[in-house]
């Protein structure tokens, strides 16, 4: 080996530490960011936390409105025999609240169709980013 292929190798030795030096200094700079990042998604997962439990205030509100439609519904059904057994036609306040009954139960269904959209996409995201922790790095 010559003292030129030393020379040479001191030179690129040299040039590599600063090279690396340089990677670190920037992957630190990376992990400086990425350490501040997670610091906001814990603090968004806590506010997506408190979210997810007003949805599920929610969701009991939901199931309140339907044991109350269904009962509305069963009172009203009850209403229409007995105008049923009196006389054969229905009489205007039957078909009064069987319209109004028509209507809160469209009112129902929009509701229900609007949270199941909204439900599975937030399980959808929720499953996503569970794999993506779950996976390997």
């Amino acid at each position: 080996m010559s003292k030129q292929d030393v020379l040479v190798n001191d030179e690129t030795m040299h040039h590599d530490h600063r090279q690396w030096e340089s990677d670190v200094s920037m992957w630190r700079d990376d992990i400086e960011i990425w350490q501040q990042g997670h610091q906001n998604a814990l603090k968004e997962l806590n506010r997506i936390a408190e979210r997810l439990t007003e949805h599920v205030t929610a969701l009991e509100a939901h199931v309140d409105q339907l044991d109350s439609h269904e009962a509305n519904t069963l009172q009203h059904e009850h209403g229409v025999a007995a105008d049923f057994r009196q006389q054969a036609e229905p009489t205007s306040r039957s078909m009064s609240e069987h319209v109004k009954e028509a209507t809160r139960h469209q009112h129902l269904r929009d509701a229900h169709e609007r949270m199941k959209k909204h439900h599975h996409t937030v399980m959808a995201h929720i499953a996503m980013l569970k794999a993506t922790l779950d996976s390997s790095l």
